[in-house]
């Protein structure tokens, strides 16, 4: 069925935004002139539609010297002190919650410990004060909240607005997620597995900001990832691109709660290496084991270098990115190793390309899922600022 005429012509106005969007964000400050020449939009759709974004508050104008003497350019640049976002990371045993401007910066952040409790609900109630107090803050500054962000594991059914069957984390499964957040706090809530968020944080406020192609490994109770090509997050079918430490590293393996077997996620994963070692309960112990010199806990640790040496060729070699980035609570135990993952990873891909491989810890270090959260309402904005914008309420203590 044909769109209304109206509607179509709205949809057209708001894509149209979302590319001049882009254009300054990427460029950070920007002519209407060059405006016209990036987007081969014409002069009058610019000049009428950054006058719209300048009456919603999203940019403002700003003069800079041309070179020529009593001569100003007018360039356009995002208004950061206009709106807020809050982000909040639930991981298996903690959580955040940040409130940042529209650059990532944050402003005001608290956490939490949520080890021993699975009811989805008594989590949200030791949360809901934070936010509570984050959306005062922000009314007394007269500065609205444009979004709710939320990172949390997966996987996740995204219309329906609710997790699946998050994997070690129980209490979720089948928990409408966004329209409880709704309902207790009146913000638009978006929702986002923890390691695309990650993905995203680097995308819009991290290493990604200066590539197109980008994949996002997060590493800790679990192994995931994110995947971001032309500058866009891929979901795939059924939301499962990018599901990284699901690959088969062991033949035949142990039995991954995914269903398959040998995942990366079963060795490579913090469960995964005290499993294998066995002679401690927690991952500062087997790392303290390897600085001792302790041989089984170096034999141990030797061998999941190995895999993630392994995983990450495969990885390149599937996806091709510009830049792998590597997070999460078990990297800063592996970050001294990293050079000779390098290395080895090097060695095992094509010879034209070695010199392009590109391993980057993640800029956010333990905010990352949290400045993910925030990415994703961020980019929200950027795709559909008509439709974000105009469901913002007012601030209001």
């Amino acid at each position: 069925m044909p769109i209304e005429k109206p509607v179509y012509l709205q949809k057209v106005k708001q894509d149209n935004m979302s590319v001049l969007l882009q254009q300054i964000w990427k460029h950070e400050a920007i002519s209407r002139v060059e405006l016209v020449e990036l987007t081969k939009l014409t002069s009058g759709t610019v000049t009428n539609l950054t006058q719209d974004l300048i009456q919603l508050g999203l940019i403002q104008e700003s003069e800079t010297s041309s070179g020529s003497v009593g001569r100003k350019r007018v360039m356009l640049k995002y208004n950061l002190e206009r709106f807020l976002i809050i982000g909040l990371d639930i991981s298996r045993t903690s959580y955040e919650v940040i409130l940042t401007d529209l650059t990532g910066r944050i402003v005001k952040s608290a956490e939490g410990n949520t080890v021993g409790i699975h009811q989805p609900e008594q989590i949200l109630d030791l949360i809901e004060s934070h936010i509570r107090s984050m959306n005062h803050y922000a009314a007394s500054r007269g500065t609205p909240v444009i979004g709710l962000g939320v990172s949390i594991p997966g996987p996740m059914d995204r219309k329906a607005g609710q997790l699946l069957s998050p994997v070690n984390f129980p209490g979720w499964e089948n928990f409408p997620i966004v329209s409880t957040l709704e309902s207790r706090f009146g913000l638009h809530v978006f929702v986002e597995d923890d390691a695309r968020a990650s993905a995203l944080a680097e995308r819009w406020y991290g290493l990604g900001r200066s590539v197109q192609d980008l994949l996002f490994i997060t590493m800790g109770m679990g192994i995931g990832g994110g995947v971001i090509t032309r500058g866009e997050l891929v979901e795939g079918a059924n939301g499962l691109y990018g599901q990284v430490g699901h690959i088969t590293l062991v033949p035949d393996g142990q039995l991954c709660a995914c269903g398959n077997r040998g995942c990366w996620e079963t060795v490579g994963s913090i469960p995964g290496i005290l499993n294998r070692w066995s002679a401690g309960h927690s991952i500062d112990e087997f790392f303290h084991a390897v600085r001792q010199g302790d041989p089984t806990a170096q034999q141990c640790l030797t061998q999941t270098l190995r895999d993630m040496e392994s995983a990450l060729t495969t990885l390149f070699n599937t996806y091709d990115p510009e830049i792998i980035v590597i997070g999460g609570r078990l990297y800063p135990y592996l970050a001294m190793y990293m050079n000779e993952i390098r290395a080895g990873v090097k060695e095992r891909i094509y010879s034209f390309v070695r010199n392009r491989l590109t391993i980057e810890p993640a800029t956010f270090g333990s905010s990352q899922n949290a400045i993910g959260a925030v990415a994703l309402v961020f980019e929200h904005l950027l795709m559909a600022p008509l439709q974000i914008l105009t469901a913002v309420k007012p601030a209001q203590e």
